[in-house]
């Protein structure tokens, strides 16, 4: 029974751990007087993208659009929508848009950086409230969450890359001939990349949490 006891401990303290065994990645996030409001997770940050490890891919493809998700700050140009697939079996929070260098947009909420490259560039929190409304589609359930196999759909404001690179090359922060920042092992060099934040399972943390009072209360009553 004891052995039981502690294989339950054990799960529970996994079950407490991100869904995700994703690395990592060395990012710092900055707030700019632009849009909305940018909150840092220092030492929590993910990227994931097109071509990673399964607990942190995502499928992307672009389009052109009309929708103008800043108007305050819109000068015309061209807008381009993004849909991203969550090919990983883990929810994530708080997606932001980050730009390689190269790569310019106008509905910016602030910078980001990638610690081991010098140099900030620009970033928007992918979400459908504040100012900067880019979240246009959420295919399960309209929360900011980032689920398993759900697809997203955001718009890059008068996007433009100085390679001619379309804004859904979302495989590496500074290119895949770089690779500071993903585990992408090929593929074209990014225009951008798309850091989060993994949602502990909590579902999995309570069910089994439950279980082991039930095991506890019944060894106390035998």
């Amino acid at each position: 029974m004891k052995k039981v006891y502690l294989l339950l401990i054990a799960l529970i303290t996994i079950s407490i751990l991100p869904a995700s065994w994703a690395v990592v990645v060395p990012a710092v996030v900055r707030d700019t007087p632009r849009q909305d409001p940018l909150m840092d997770h220092p030492g929590e940050w993910h990227e994931i993208g097109i071509g990673f490890p399964e607990d942190e891919r995502i499928g992307a493809s672009f389009e052109e659009t009309t929708y103008i998700p800043c108007l305050d700050d819109y000068q015309g140009g061209q807008n381009y929508l993004v849909t991203i697939t969550n090919m990983s079996q883990t929810t994530w929070t708080d997606l932001h848009y980050v730009a390689d260098p190269e790569t310019l947009f106008s509905n910016d909420d602030g910078e980001a950086q990638d610690l081991n490259v010098q140099g900030w560039t620009l970033a928007f929190r992918i979400d459908s409230v504040g100012v900067n409304t880019n979240l246009i589609f959420e295919s399960m359930a309209q929360d900011n969450r980032f689920e398993p196999g759900e697809v997203w759909k955001f718009v890059v404001q008068e996007y433009s890359n100085s390679q001619g690179l379309n804004p859904d090359q979302l495989d590496s922060w500074d290119g895949i001939s770089q690779g500071q920042i993903s585990h992408a092992s090929s593929g074209p060099p990014s225009s951008a990349s798309i850091i989060a934040i993994p949602e502990p399972n909590v579902i999995v943390l309570v069910l089994m949490t439950g279980s082991g009072l039930l095991f506890i209360r019944r060894k106390f009553m035998m």
